[in-house]
C-alpha cells in the first residue's frame, strides 16, 4: 500500500507531503440507536479500530484521529500505528453515517454549535482526546513525522522499554533469600494445626517450574520451592497453589510487560527504602491472595533496605508495594498469633497483625 511508511528513524524528519491520505469510508459503524449513551464512544472507538484492521489486514496498536479546524482543513484523518512497525495514513471520509456517530460523541462544542478540533487517540484499553491547541503550531500538517512521533505506541519500541526496566531491577536482584527452612516448616505445620486447615498435598511442580523460566528467564526460587514441598494450597485460605502463585505471577507479569518504566515508578510514595517504589515487578511472587486484586508476595528485588524474601503487599489498590513482614517464616508466625514484629505502610514497626 502506497499509504503505508515504516517506522525508522528519519519518521520524524517527513513532511505532510511525504505521506499518502488515501480515503477510506469507515464501513463498520451501525445505525445509531440510542444517540447520547454513554456507551457511543466506545462503540464508535471499536468500529474505526475494526474498519482500519479490515482495511490493512494488520493488527492495529493505536489510532489518531484529527478533526478539521475548518482552517487548514475540512477533512478527518486518521494516523493507525500497526504491527511490524507500520505507519498506515489515511482520510476519514465524512459519510452521513460517520458524521452522525460523530457530532454524537464529540460533545465538546463553542457557543455557535462548532466543534473544537481534536486528536484523538483509540486502542483496545485506551480511548482518549485532546485539543490540537496542545501540540506545537504548524507540527501536524507541516513537520507531521515529529507530530507522529510523539504517539508512537509502546510496541514500537518494546525493546527500548524493555532494557529500560531490566536495567533498573538489575542491581536490586537476589534470587537466593537466606531462610531457616526448618522453622518454617514447623511453623507452617503448627499453623496447620492450631487452625484447622485443610492441606492439599504437595505434588510435583516441575512442569509448572519449568514454565516459569522459561517465561521470567530467571529460576524460580528456591525458598518457594521448599515453601511448596509443604503443601499445593489450602482449602478456603488464602495461601495459594503452585499453579495459582504461577498464574498470578503471569497476569502481573503482563501488566509489568506492557508498562512503561515511568508508568511503573512511583516517585512520590514513600516505604522507609525496603521495596522499590514500583506499582509491580517480575521479582514480586504472589503466594497469599488478600481477594479483589491484591496480594501478598515474596520480594526478591528489595530495595536497599529490605532483603531477599521480605513479604511484601501489592496490588490493584497500592501505588507500590509495602512491607509485610521480614521473611516468610515471620509471616506464617503472625497468623499463628504470635507476638511479632511486623510493619504497616508506613514503616511503623508494630506486632502480631492477625
Amino acid at each position: 500500500m502506497r499509504n503505508i511508511t515504516a517506522y525508522t528513524a528519519n519518521l520524524k524528519e517527513m513532511k505532510w507531503n511525504d505521506f499518502n491520505f488515501d480515503p477510506i469510508a469507515i464501513d463498520t459503524l451501525v445505525k445509531l440507536e440510542n444517540p447520547e449513551h454513554y456507551k457511543n464512544s466506545f462503540s464508535f472507538r471499536d468500529a474505526l479500530l475494526k474498519a482500519v484492521q479490515e482495511f490493512s489486514n494488520k493488527e492495529v496498536y493505536k489510532l489518531l484521529v484529527i478533526t478539521p479546524d475548518n482552517i487548514s482543513t475540512t477533512n478527518f484523518y486518521g494516523i493507525a500505528f500497526l504491527e511490524g512497525k507500520n505507519i498506515l495514513t489515511l482520510q476519514i471520509e465524512n459519510t452521513p453515517i460517520f458524521k452522525e456517530w460523530f457530532d454524537d460523541i464529540d460533545l465538546d462544542k463553542d457557543d455557535a454549535g462548532k466543534t473544537t478540533p481534536k486528536i484523538y487517540s483509540f486502542a483496545e484499553n485506551l480511548y482518549s482526546s485532546q485539543s490540537t491547541s496542545n501540540i506545537t503550531e504548524g507540527l501536524i500538517y507541516k513537520d507531521t513525522g515529529a507530530f507522529i512521533t510523539q504517539f508512537i505506541p509502546n510496541q514500537f519500541i518494546a525493546e527500548k522499554l524493555a532494557k529500560e526496566k531490566a536495567d533498573f531491577l538489575e542491581p536490586f536482584i537476589q534470587l537466593n533469600a537466606n531462610s531457616n527452612f526448618e522453622d518454617i516448616s514447623q511453623n507452617f505445620k503448627k499453623l496447620i494445626d492450631i487452625k484447622g486447615l485443610n492441606v492439599f498435598p504437595p505434588k510435583n511442580n516441575e512442569a509448572i517450574y519449568n514454565a516459569f523460566e522459561k517465561e521470567a528467564n530467571f529460576p524460580f526460587p528456591s525458598l518457594i520451592k521448599d515453601y511448596l514441598s509443604l503443601h499445593n494450597g489450602i482449602e478456603n485460605f488464602p495461601i495459594m497453589s503452585a499453579e495459582k502463585i504461577v498464574k498470578e505471577w503471569k497476569s502481573w507479569k503482563n501488566v509489568y510487560d506492557n508498562w512503561t518504566q515511568d508508568e511503573l515508578l512511583d516517585t512520590y510514595s514513600t516505604n522507609k527504602g525496603k521495596t522499590l517504589l514500583m506499582y509491580t515487578t517480575p521479582y514480586w511472587i504472589p503466594f497469599f491472595d488478600l481477594e479483589n486484586g491484591n496480594f501478598l508476595a515474596l520480594d526478591f528485588a528489595p530495595n536497599t533496605m529490605g532483603v531477599s524474601g521480605q513479604v511484601i503487599r501489592f496490588g490493584a489498590d497500592q501505588d507500590i508495594g509495602y512491607i509485610e513482614a521480614d521473611s516468610l517464616n515471620t509471616f506464617i508466625k503472625s497468623l499463628l498469633g504470635e507476638q511479632v514484629e511486623m510493619e504497616d505502610e508506613n514503616g511503623l514497626v508494630i506486632t502480631n497483625r492477625s
